[in-house]
């Protein structure tokens, strides 16, 4: 690790080709301010637009700016794993490109570091971008995540600063499915949170959509839980007493009513479907740990590098779960 670098930036970029100035000029504006080294790691999550070519210019004008290309799109998660895999600063701060996570709190959370604090974590208290059901729906994500994990989740994302011990500690984890946020939480260290608001974005549109969001909902249930699978069973079990009692009533009802249920069809048609969602829930339930299971198994990358710019390859060791193409 570089004793020089006391600070390393890392932010994800897919698509960002409209960003990308602005990004550039308010990190240049924050960093004057820093009075720190500082190094700026853009990943390039395989995008197909002019983005890698932007921050190809930005990277030859000014060396402090680096530049990690995927050889293909693997997702956010795993672009801000890679930064930190090659941060070589004292300090690694995550944050999104699209600048709603603002740079001008970066001050902040070195200060709060400095404090004694070994991981700073923006707080969101507001979207102004996202409606209010969807920031109702996330924060209740989080609280739900809290109770079913002991695990203390608040509304957050990646918008976070953390000091060597920190990443170290992340780097040795060797799972490839990585809910950053979730393993934050896991690791433990001395916390603060920072309250923000997310303003919306700058330019370009949200990456976001309800199947990726969909996606980090069901990986970070399932990373840090099994309240799925124990859901499961009793849900299974409250079936099998519902169906007692209803046979119970089914058979009373035989011989003391003139006119028995059990003489029409629709009852034995909404039993067997009932009892089939039933089924095919649990079935999806146990299918999604074993999909996880699947992957850790395959031992596939996280990640794959095919390119970089400004990054001395002898100063990175490879992680259990990337392949640097050096």
């Amino acid at each position: 690790m570089s004793k020089n670098i006391d600070l390393s930036i890392v932010i994800p970029l897919f698509n960002e080709q409209e960003v990308i100035p602005f990004l550039i000029n308010e990190l240049n504006r924050v960093g004057q301010t820093l009075g720190k080294n500082y190094e700026v790691i853009l990943v390039d999550d395989g995008s197909i637009d002019n983005t890698f070519e932007l921050v190809k210019k930005v990277a030859d004008q000014d060396s402090k700016f680096k530049v990690i290309k995927f050889s293909r799109n693997f997702g956010h998660q795993a672009a801000f794993n890679v930064g930190i895999d090659f941060a070589q600063g004292d300090m690694v701060l995550t944050m999104d490109g699209d600048l709603q996570h603002p740079p001008s709190l970066i001050p902040t959370f070195i200060k709060h570091a400095q404090d004694g604090h070994d991981i700073v974590i923006g707080e969101r208290l507001d979207n102004k971008q996202n409606s209010r059901l969807r920031e109702a729906g996330g924060r209740g994500f989080y609280k739900l995540m809290s109770a079913i994990t002991n695990l203390e989740f608040k509304n957050v994302s990646d918008f976070a600063l953390y000091k060597r011990p920190v990443v170290n500690a992340l780097k040795k984890l060797p799972e490839r499915e990585r809910y950053l946020r979730g393993m934050i939480q896991w690791i433990g260290f001395k916390k603060k949170y920072v309250p923000y608001v997310v303003e919306s974005r700058r330019a370009g549109k949200p990456k976001y959509d309800i199947r990726r969001l969909t996606k980090l909902v069901l990986s970070g249930i399932t990373s840090f839980s099994a309240f799925p699978l124990r859901l499961a069973f009793w849900i299974g079990l409250f079936v099998l007493v519902v169906s007692i009692v209803f046979s119970i009533y089914v058979v009373a009802d035989y011989y003391l009513n003139p006119n028995p249920l059990a003489a029409g069809y629709a009852t034995i048609i909404l039993a067997v479907l009932f009892l089939g969602s039933i089924q095919l829930i649990i079935l999806g339930i146990v299918g999604e740990y074993m999909y996880k299971m699947f992957n850790e198994v395959k031992g596939r990358p996280l990640y794959i590098v095919s390119e970089t710019l400004n990054i001395d390859g002898e100063n990175i060791k490879e992680t259990p779960y990337g392949i640097h193409s050096f």
